[in-house]
């Protein structure tokens, strides 16, 4: 934030020094767009600014912007629904980070294909804006399986001991980048799963280093953490593999999303199933 009202003032006095010498007519266009320009970094400042010292404001906003976005069908919807569908997403399902209900129109897409339907699903999620949303969107995709709000962040959870090793399913889809700590939400769906159970994921990553994409990452990393909720490009491949390694057969694979240009920042995503062995 300090850094683009700083920027925005230094363009004006810049944009001075620079065009001091040259004609009238042009000194006052090239003033006007400077100054246009700089209001608008400075006004996205002053948003920024807010949105970091107000939770709750953040919180709202962020709910607003997803629930918008979730009622769109996008290419990158396909991509979501084939790992859900990979992962065989029924039975007990415990969701980390649902947002919105983002996941269930593959709820809804997958649902003649499963033998098996839905039987619980417990919604992990600290934005407490989501858990209306949840019940509207459960009920307009025609969905009835029994939802339970836990109002706590992944790292929170302390399930009942009857619902240790209970789970059939982990689900977290662009969940882990705004956690505050990855290990600790993959210890708790471990705790959750039972033998057999799957860890479904899919998350953007942390582009290769020196490439032109992580530097892209770098610029807008910032403000990528106000707007996205705490959200920070991280090695995620390397995370969950080391952490789940010994104790899951994970399958993970690395893909480019399909999403808009102005989300290419975020286009590195990875996608996978950790099985938890029975022994």
């Amino acid at each position: 934030t300090i850094q683009l009202l700083a920027t925005s003032a230094a363009i004006i006095y810049g944009q001075r020094s620079l065009c001091k010498n040259a004609r009238k007519w042009t000194r006052r266009v090239t003033f006007g767009i400077t100054v246009v320009f700089s209001l608008a970094l400075a006004a996205l400042g002053l948003f920024l600014l807010v949105l970091a010292t107000n939770n709750d404001y953040r919180s709202r906003k962020f709910a607003n912007i997803f629930v918008k976005q979730n009622s769109r069908e996008t290419p990158f919807n396909e991509q979501r629904c084939s790992i859900l569908k990979e992962g065989n997403v029924t039975g007990r399902v415990l969701e980390f980070g649902p947002g919105p209900g983002t996941n269930f129109k593959c709820f809804q897409k997958h649902r003649d294909a499963y033998a098996r339907p839905i039987e619980r699903y417990v919604a992990v999620e600290p934005n407490p804006y989501f858990e209306e949303e949840l019940r509207k969107e459960r009920d307009a995709r025609g969905l009835d399986f029994p939802l339970e709000f836990l109002g706590l962040r992944g790292e929170d959870v302390d399930l009942p001991v009857q619902d240790e090793g209970s789970f059939d399913v982990a689900l977290m889809t662009h969940v882990l980048c705004s956690v505050g700590s990855v290990e600790n939400v993959l210890a708790n769906a471990e705790k959750a799963l039972k033998p057999g159970g799957r860890i479904v994921f899919m998350e953007h990553v942390i582009a290769s280093r020196g490439t032109y994409m992580s530097y892209v990452q770098g610029v807008v990393a910032p403000i990528l953490n106000i707007v996205g909720n705490g959200c920070t490009f991280r090695d995620l491949r390397v995370v969950i593999g080391d952490y789940l390694g010994d104790r899951f057969d994970v399958q993970m694979m690395d893909f480019e999303a399909d999403l808009p240009l102005f989300m290419y920042f975020i286009r590195p995503h990875i996608k996978g199933v950790a099985t938890k062995n029975k022994d």
